[in-house]
C-alpha cells in the first residue's frame, strides 16, 4: 500500500500532493503502513480514505479505494451505521467498539460481519480535528462460530431429553433454521423407489406455505435430484439463476412453494438416498461455506440421533447383552464419520459399511479379514494382533489406532473400537465395532509438534551463539569492564534485534534492506544523508539474518566509534547489488566510509568484531570478505553466494526425542581424530575448542549435508560430532553412512523431546544444545565405548 499510496495521483484530490499535506498525518500514514493490524485514516473535510495492507482483506472487492470518500467507500452502511459515529469523531469523541454488526456488500453479496475497532480523532495546530485514526479487527468468524457454539449446544441438549426419531429431526430442522435466519425448514424421508419425498411436519415461521406432504422428486429438476441420489448436497442462491432448477417446470414447482433459494442436504444408506434435509429461504441468499458445512454437520448427526433413538426403543426388547451391544451402536453412530465393521473369525469373512469401506480403503466387493489386515502397514500388524489376543485373553473391548495404507498408496490413520465374543473354550467368534478415521487428528498434532520442536530448536541454537559471542568478546585478553560488557551487550542486542525482525515473518525470512535500515538506524540522526543505503530488494534466510546483522553492528558500531560517523561531517554508503549468471549468482555488498578521522594503517591487531565479520561470513555463508583501511576511511567489500542467503520455502516437520547423555571416560578421547559437522560457525569453534582441549584431532567443521557426506568418503576418523539441522537440512543421511562405517558419533542439536529419528540411527547418543564443553567430551567418550548407541 506504500507504493500504491506514493504512486496515487493526489493532485485531484481533496487533499492535495503530499508535500503539502500536515506532518501528524505523514506520522500516521507512517504507523499505519508499518502496522500488521488493519488500519485506516480518514482525512479531511471529504473525509478521505487512506490504508494499509491488511485493511485490504476487509476491502475486498471494493479495493482499490485509496483517496475516495469514506461515505462512497461504504455506501451500504453509511447513513445508518457509519454516518453517526463518524459524526461524533470528527466531533472530537475518541470511540472504541467490541463489536459492531455491519451488512457489508463487498463480495458481490450483501453478509453480516463483525468488527472491533477504535475511531481516535487528531486535532490540527488549532486543535479542529482534521480526521482520525483507526485500527480495527474482523472478528466476524469468531461471533459466528460462538453462535454455532450456542446452536450445537441447544442441540445436543435436544438429543439428550428426545427420544423419538420425528421429533428429533423436527427440532434439529427447526434449530438449524432458526440460526440461519431463513424461513422454512424440514426432514423429508424418500420412499423405496426413490421418487417421492415425503414431510410429515415442516418448522415455518408463517411467512412461507408449509411444505408437508407428499413430492415428487423430479418436479424440482432432473439434475437435482441426481445430484441428492450422488449424495452431493444442494446449494442454490437463486433458483432461477442455477440450471439444475431454473427449467419452467421447476420454477413454477417452487413458485407455488415461495422457495427462491435452498440447502439440501441428503442423506444414503447402502447406497440409496433415503432422507434430506431441507432449508428454504424466500429470498435470494448467498450460503456461505460454514452455514453449508454445519447444515452437513446437523444432519449427520441428527441421522446418527435418529437411528440411536430407534435402536434404543427396540433394545427394551431384548436381552440384557442385545441391549448393551445396540446401546453401544446407538451412541456410537451419534458421532460423526463412523464406521460399522463385523469380523467372522470362524468363516475369515469381514463386513463393513458404506463409511466403513471408505476409511479402510476397500470397494464394494466382498473382503475377508486377510484382506483387512492387507491394508494395515506392516509396521502395526504385530501390534493389532496383539491387542486381539489380549483382548480375548482378558475379556476386555478392543481399543487400538493404527495406520491403513489405501489402494493409491495414501497413508490413513484409524482409530477401532469394539467388541470380540468369545465361546465356551475360550474361542473368538465374532467381532463387532467401528472405525474412525482420525488422519487430520494425527496431522493437527503432528504440526503442533513441529512447532514447538522449532521453538526448542530456535531457543538453543540462539543461546548457544550468545554463549559463544560472551566468551570471545570477553576472552581476548582484554580487560573486563563496562566498556566490555557494552560490547557484548550491543552484540547480543543486535542478534534479538535479527530474532524480533524474524518472528515478524514468522521466521519465513527476512529482508536485507531491512537489516541494513535497523543496523544504521540508531546513527542517523537528524540528518537523513549521512547515511545512505541503497541496492535490489532481497529475502534472506533466518540463519542468514542472524550472521549478517552481527557482521552490519560490527561494522556500525567500528564507524561511531572510530570511524566516520565519528564525526557529524562524516558519511557512510552501504550499497549492494546482484552479479553473475542464474548457476553462480552473488551478493556484492560494499560498506564505504567518508569524512572520518584520517586512517594512517590497519589495526595492528585484529579485535573480536573484525574476526566476526570476516570468520562469520566466510564460514557460516561461503562469502569472501576484503578489509580495505583506506586513508580516507574503511572500506568493506562482501562477496558471497546467493544460494547461501536466499530464504526458500520449507520448514522442518519432525520431532525429536533426545535421551539423556551419559557420562564417559575423557581420556578415551586422546589421540583421536574428530570430525565435526555443525554451520554455526561460534558453535563449531567452540565445539572444536573443547575437543582439542580433550586431546582430539579435529577435522572440520562442515556446514552443509553436500560438504558433511564428501567429507565422511575422503577423509579418516574415529568418531563425529553431528548438529541435526544444517541450514534447513535434516543430518540423517549423513548420520546413516556413518552408522554403517561402524563409526560412533553423537548429535547435538537445539531440538528436544519431540523429533522423529529414522530407525537406523534411533540408538545414537543426543546432546542438547547449549551445552558445557565438559558435558560434549563426556557424551562423546560414552559413545565411543559404546554406552547406549552401537
Amino acid at each position: 500500500m506504500g507504493q500504491l499510496i506514493r504512486a496515487h495521483d493526489w493532485d485531484a484530490s481533496p487533499l492535495g500532493t503530499p508535500e503539502s499535506w500536515p506532518h501528524v498525518l505523514h506520522v500516521l500514514i507512517d504507523l499505519m503502513l508499518t502496522s500488521s493490524q488493519p488500519m485506516f485514516i480518514v482525512w479531511g473535510p471529504q473525509r478521505t480514505l487512506l490504508y494499509n495492507d491488511a485493511y485490504r482483506e476487509i476491502l475486498a472487492a471494493k479495493h482499490p479505494a485509496l483517496g475516495l470518500p469514506f461515505h462512497v467507500v461504504w455506501e451500504e452502511i453509511w447513513q445508518r451505521d457509519l454516518e453517526p459515529i463518524v459524526t461524533r469523531a470528527y466531533a472530537g469523541e475518541a470511540l472504541h467498539m467490541g463489536d459492531i454488526t455491519l451488512m457489508l456488500k463487498r463480495k458481490g453479496y450483501l453478509e453480516e460481519t463483525h468488527f472491533s475497532f477504535s475511531y481516535t480523532p487528531v486535532r490540527g495546530p488549532d486543535g479542529v480535528v482534521q480526521g482520525f485514526l483507526c485500527p480495527c479487527l474482523e472478528i466476524t468468524e469468531q461471533v459466528l462460530e460462538e453462535r454455532r457454539t450456542r446452536m450445537r449446544g441447544e442441540l445436543n441438549e435436544r438429543f439428550r431429553t428426545l427420544r423419538d426419531p420425528r421429533a428429533l429431526s423436527f427440532e434439529a430442522a427447526a434449530i438449524l433454521a432458526r440460526h440461519l435466519d431463513v424461513e422454512q425448514s424440514a426432514y423429508a424421508e424418500i420412499d423405496e423407489g426413490g421418487e417421492f419425498a415425503l414431510i410429515e411436519n415442516d418448522w415455518n415461521n408463517g411467512s412461507m406455505p408449509s411444505c408437508a406432504g407428499r413430492h415428487r422428486l423430479h418436479d424440482f429438476g432432473p439434475d437435482f435430484v441426481a445430484d441428492l441420489k450422488e449424495g452431493r448436497s444442494i446449494v442454490i442462491g437463486d433458483v432461477s439463476e442455477d440450471p439444475r432448477t431454473s427449467t419452467p417446470e421447476a420454477l413454477e414447482t417452487f413458485a407455488q412453494r415461495g422457495i427462491r433459494a435452498f440447502l439440501n442436504v441428503p442423506h444414503i444408506r447402502d447406497g440409496r438416498l433415503v432422507a434430506v434435509l431441507a432449508i428454504h429461504s424466500a429470498q435470494p441468499k448467498h450460503w456461505q461455506p460454514a452455514d453449508v458445512a454445519l447444515a452437513e454437520e446437523v444432519a449427520q448427526r441428527t441421522h446418527a440421533a435418529g437411528e440411536g433413538a430407534r435402536a434404543e426403543m427396540a433394545r427394551h426388547t431384548s436381552e440384557q447383552q442385545l441391549r448393551e451391544a445396540r446401546d453401544a451402536l446407538a451412541m456410537a453412530t451419534q458421532a460423526s464419520s463412523l464406521g460399522w465393521a463385523t469380523w467372522d473369525f470362524a468363516t475369515g469373512a469381514a463386513t463393513l459399511d458404506a463409511c466403513g469401506r471408505e476409511i479402510m480403503g476397500f470397494g464394494d466387493s466382498e473382503i475377508t479379514i486377510a484382506d483387512w489386515m492387507g491394508h494395515i502397514h506392516s509396521e502395526d500388524r504385530a501390534t493389532l494382533d496383539a491387542e486381539i489376543r489380549d483382548c480375548i485373553r482378558d475379556s476386555r473391548p478392543f481399543d487400538l489406532e493404527y495406520r491403513v495404507i489405501h489402494p493409491d498408496g495414501s497413508l490413513h490413520h484409524v482409530h477401532g473400537t469394539g467388541i470380540i465374543q468369545i465361546d465356551a473354550k475360550g474361542e473368538p467368534i465374532l467381532g463387532t465395532g467401528f472405525v474412525r478415521d482420525v488422519t487430520e487428528r494425527k496431522r493437527s498434532e503432528q504440526h503442533q509438534n513441529m512447532l514447538m520442536a522449532e521453538l526448542d530448536h530456535r531457543v538453543k541454537n540462539i543461546l548457544a551463539v550468545v554463549q559463544s559471542i560472551a566468551r570471545q568478546s570477553l576472552a581476548r585478553g582484554q580487560a573486563v569492564g563496562p566498556e566490555a560488557a557494552d560490547r557484548l551487550v550491543a552484540r547480543i542486542s543486535a542478534l534479538a534485534q535479527s530474532h524480533s525482525l524474524l518472528a515478524r515473518s514468522r521466521w519465513e525470512g527476512a529482508c536485507f534492506e531491512v537489516l541494513v535500515e535497523n543496523a544504521v538506524a540508531p546513527y542517523r540522526g537528524d540528518d537523513d544523508s549521512r547515511i545512505l543505503v541503497r541496492g535490489p530488494g532481497l529475502r534472506v534466510t533466518p540463519k542468514a539474518a542472524q550472521t549478517l546483522t552481527l557482521a552490519l553492528h560490527e561494522l556500525v558500531t567500528n564507524a561511531a566509534k572510530h570511524g566516520a560517523l565519528s564525526r557529524p561531517e562524516g558519511r557512510v554508503v552501504a550499497e549492494w547489488r546482484l552479479s553473475g549468471d542464474d548457476h553462480g549468482r552473488r551478493l556484492i555488498f560494499v560498506w564505504q566510509e567518508r569524512g572520518g578521522p584520517l586512517v594512517d594503517s590497519a589495526p595492528s591487531r585484529k579485535g573480536f568484531g573484525s574476526v566476526l565479520i570476516e570468520r562469520m561470513l566466510t564460514s557460516d555463508l561461503g562469502g569472501n570478505v576484503t578489509l580495505d583501511y583506506a586513508r580516507t576511511g574503511l572500506k568493506a567489500l562482501i562477496d558471497l553466494p546467493l544460494d547461501n542467503l536466499r530464504a526458500k520455502d520449507g520448514r522442518v516437520e519432525s520431532s525429536f526425542n533426545p535421551a539423556k547423555p551419559p557420562e564417559g571416560d575423557r581420556t578415551l578421547l586422546k589421540g583421536k581424530t574428530v570430525l565435526v559437522i555443525e554451520d554455526e560457525h561460534l558453535v563449531a569453534q567452540e565445539t572444536t575448542t573443547a575437543l582439542q582441549a580433550a586431546g582430539c584431532t579435529v577435522i572440520g567443521p562442515a556446514s552443509t549435508i553436500g560438504e558433511a557426506l564428501k567429507t565422511i568418503t575422503t577423509a579418516r576418523f574415529d568418531a563425529a560430532v553431528l548438529d541435526v539441522n544444517l541450514n534447513g537440512e535434516l543430518v540423517w543421511p549423513v548420520a546413516q553412512v556413518i552408522r554403517q562405517r561402524g563409526i560412533p558419533f553423537i548429535f547435538a542439536t537445539g531440538y528436544s523431546g519431540i523429533i522423529d529419528i529414522p530407525s537406523a540411527v534411533k540408538d545414537a547418543l543426543r546432546l542438547e544444545k547449549p551445552f558445557e564443553a565438559d558435558r560434549l567430551v563426556q557424551t562423546l567418550a560414552a559413545a565411543i565405548a559404546g554406552v547406549g548407541g552401537k
